[in-house]
């Protein structure tokens, strides 16, 4: 009977002392982390993607068929504007231009020869009509003169018309022999060569892609080309800075500045529509640049330069949903008296550290900014402890 009072009395303290015990220890303060209230500068941005190009850069390709007879550089060599590259065989053109000049001479002797008969037959024509004035020759004798003068006067604007039919085909292969040699476009570094001695070039034919020949880029000035969402393309200006940073090398981050934004979109079956970007590296960076590696650039978007604005940490900021088509509510806790105090706040533009307040706080005022998972459940009123405060000061000497 006593075993079975103090079972009894010990469940009856359980229930009681157990609860009791429980909401003591959540009563105890909470550490968290701090921060002040402060001015600073945000520097939104957006995020794209693309390649890493040259400003000019041609490919050389063949217009005419040939095999290669000599390649007069080697990648990375550094030629100027209208430098011989390469030569292609030269010898069926040249075969060419040589039967369509004896074919000209050919045509210049007719037409010599026909003038000369035509000067006859005029002359002869002439005699005649003087005679058939006389009366001392007949009509039919008479027309046959006359249509052997118009006769003559025919095949010599026959020939003088070939003759410029010749010339014009001589001029022709003489543009083919001129393209068995390639020159450079632009000054710059060959940056690939594609054929070798001995190989025929091919030229692009339609549905048919032909030989590539080499590649010249001007190297002096170096781009990222990205295609940024139509979502985005309106937050982005000339002038704008940008941080790019290349496939190859993550660790990296090279600087540059948005030149030319494009009017026009681009659109891939199935895919939303981009704007190429065009963003100009800074040339005093030892940058280990590879033309056409992938890279991800963050533009910054900020439109005032220099300007700051009330901000905290972006994970201080709490949303909650309060109506289905009502905007989420932006809160945060204010350290006052030892306790959190929820306030709500509206917040405004934002980077990947730091988000404006537009209302709700003022400077110098501090707020819990974490860790997470106490954040996450706390509830208004609840104590804290402060375990680490950035001060206002400290974090604008950063920026």
């Amino acid at each position: 009977m006593t075993t079975r009072r103090w079972l009894i009395a010990a469940l009856i303290a359980a229930v009681i002392i157990v609860p009791v015990g429980l909401k003591l220890a959540r009563s105890e303060p909470q550490a968290v982390e701090t921060e002040e209230v402060s001015l600073r500068a945000i520097s939104p941005s957006i995020l794209a993607s693309g390649t890493l190009t040259y400003q000019s850069e041609v490919k050389l390709v063949p217009e005419v068929i040939g095999r290669v007879r000599e390649v007069l550089v080697k990648e990375g060599d550094y030629v100027e504007q209208g430098q011989l590259l390469l030569r292609l065989d030269p010898t069926a053109a040249l075969a060419e231009i040589a039967q369509l000049e004896a074919a000209l001479r050919q045509s210049q002797l007719n037409i010599e020869r026909q003038r000369v008969t035509l000067r006859n037959q005029q002359a002869k024509w002439e005699r005649f009509q003087a005679l058939k004035a006389q009366g001392l020759i007949d009509t039919n004798t008479y027309d046959d003169v006359a249509y052997q003068r118009e006769l003559a006067e025919v095949e010599l604007n026959t020939s003088l018309e070939m003759l410029k039919q010749t010339e014009a085909q001589l001029k022709q292969a003489r543009e083919r022999l001129a393209k068995t040699e390639f020159r450079a476009p632009i000054s710059g570094t060959v940056t690939a060569v594609l054929i070798e001695v001995g190989e025929t070039a091919v030229p692009s034919a339609m549905s048919i892609a032909g030989s590539d020949l080499m590649t010249v880029a001007d190297t002096r000035s170096m781009f990222a080309e990205v295609n940024v969402d139509e979502t985005d393309i309106a937050r982005v200006a000339v002038g704008q800075s940008a941080s790019v940073v290349p496939a190859a090398f993550p660790d990296q981050s090279w600087q540059g500045t948005v030149e030319h934004v494009a009017l026009s979109p681009r659109q891939a079956a199935g895919q939303s529509k981009t704007y190429p970007v065009k963003i100009r590296l800074a040339g005093n960076q030892n940058l280990r640049f590879h033309p056409g590696m992938s890279c991800r650039v963050e533009i910054a978007t900020r439109s005032g330069k220099g300007s700051k604005a009330l901000a905290v940490p972006v994970q201080a900021v709490r949303y909650e949903q309060t109506g289905t088509n009502k905007r989420a509510a932006a809160s945060v806790f204010v350290v006052e008296g030892g306790r959190a105090r929820k306030r709500s706040v509206e917040t405004g533009i934002a980077d990947d550290t730091y988000i404006e307040i537009v209302r709700g706080l003022t400077a110098g005022e501090s707020i819990v900014t974490g860790p997470a998972k106490i954040l996450r459940f706390l509830k208004d009123g609840d104590r804290i402890s402060v375990s680490h405060s950035a001060p206002a000061a400290t974090q604008m000497t950063r920026n």
